[in-house]
């Protein structure tokens, strides 16, 4: 769900859903249950109704609701371009459960384009194989809600679990960035310089990074930044490098 101003300046709703394939404008779409229920039951939207589909990658296309169903049926006019591209992805450290949950939402939000999970040193006991995949699931689904309540039109890629290494690993030149009290620069600072207009943004677990794994990305071209004097949380880290980020590339609320 999202808003949006009227003529007359008052904010209305816009209920979004998320449908990854759709043929074109005059195309009616048949909503998967849950979306159905929703737009029926929750938001109890009517035909005629106007909506908005997703379609994960970039497009947002006006929609009116034909049949409230079950299953709800809406037909999609021409689709207007969504946010742009970003040119940041984050790295982060595998943390508490209900922390990933808080920054792959808020990322997916603020239209990161990619979220890859690591293991390092510090980080939380690794889950077991179907564990991880349950946790994945609902991590895809968060940011999925996230896209849609937001109005990003495209889905961040989800990737997990790594190893740190591969946080490091071909990183271009000036692209790299790891968050770390240690830093040699705050975050602000260093993105002055950003190359080709992207940053990988790296964020290590609650307790941090090892001396060793500060080195290895010292070693691999990234540079060591800090967020200021307090010490934050792995989640709240996240979310304040990703706007750093955003805000010096000129992308922080940018809609193409």
């Amino acid at each position: 769900m999202g808003g949006r101003a009227d003529g007359a300046g008052a904010l209305r709703h816009t209920f979004r859903y998320l449908v990854h394939e759709v043929p074109g404008a005059g195309a009616e779409l048949a909503l998967p249950p849950a979306d159905s229920h929703h737009l029926a039951r929750v938001v109890r939207r009517r035909a005629g109704d106007a909506v908005e589909i997703i379609d994960g990658g970039g497009r947002l296309w006006p929609a009116v609701v034909t049949d409230p169903g079950p299953p709800a049926r809406v037909r999609v006019a021409a689709p207007r371009p969504g946010p742009g591209p970003t040119g940041v992805s984050l790295w982060m450290g595998l943390a508490e459960w209900g922390r990933l949950d808080v920054a792959v939402e808020k990322a997916s939000e603020l239209g990161v384009e990619e979220v890859v999970l690591f293991t390092s040193a510090r980080a939380r006991r690794v889950p077991a194989p179907d564990a991880w995949r349950r946790r994945r699931d609902r991590l895809t689904r968060v940011a999925e809600a996230a896209a849609r309540q937001s109005g990003q039109g495209r889905l961040p890629r989800l990737r997990g679990l790594v190893p740190f290494a591969e946080a490091l690993d071909g990183v271009p030149p000036g692209e790299g960035y790891l968050i770390d009290p240690r830093g040699d620069a705050p975050l602000t600072a260093a993105l002055a310089g950003a190359a080709g207009g992207r940053a990988r943004l790296v964020v290590g677990p609650d307790a941090g990074f090892s001396e060793e794994e500060v080195a290895a990305a010292r070693r691999a071209g990234l540079a060591v930044c800090g967020l200021g004097a307090a010490v934050l949380r792995a989640e709240t880290a996240a979310i304040v490098a990703v706007s750093v980020a955003l805000a010096a590339l000129g992308r922080l609320g940018a809609r193409s």
